[in-house]
């Protein structure tokens, strides 16, 4: 793999055959390219990757369906991934912070997955 583009579906054995270093690097790559200003480049292409890495697990987790899902209510998959990122960022900020849950990892992540609704996402924008 060569190059990365969040608009375009990945394939996951190539994307998963790459270490996280080289699936970081692309992300950047990406984003530089595009000429998208980022306050944290790392951070943002951290989330990036771990969003990607999860749709490419496809049904062993339930990420694929929701960025699916997310792209039939008008989101493109860029921003799919953003809005998937945004509940993935907050879960694990709150793992940190000692406030969420601890049990197998994802369960309360993966129940949040659920209700994500783009609409909804877009509106946090205007707010």
């Amino acid at each position: 793999m060569k190059s990365y583009d969040p608009d375009k579906p990945i394939d996951p054995q190539a994307w998963l055959a790459l270490d996280e270093d080289e699936q970081t690097r692309l992300v950047k790559q990406y984003h530089r390219k595009s000429r998208i200003k980022l306050p944290n480049a790392e951070i943002h292409a951290a989330i990036h990757v771990a969003v990607e890495n999860q749709i490419a697990m496809g049904d062993e987790r339930p990420v694929e369906k929701t960025l699916h899902r997310l792209m039939s209510e008008g989101l493109d998959r860029h921003d799919a991934i953003h809005c998937i990122a945004s509940v993935l960022a907050e879960y694990m900020f709150d793992l940190l912070l000692g406030t969420g849950e601890d049990a197998e990892i994802g369960e309360e992540y993966f129940a949040q997955l659920e209700v994500l609704d783009a609409q909804e996402w877009l509106r946090s924008f205007d707010e």
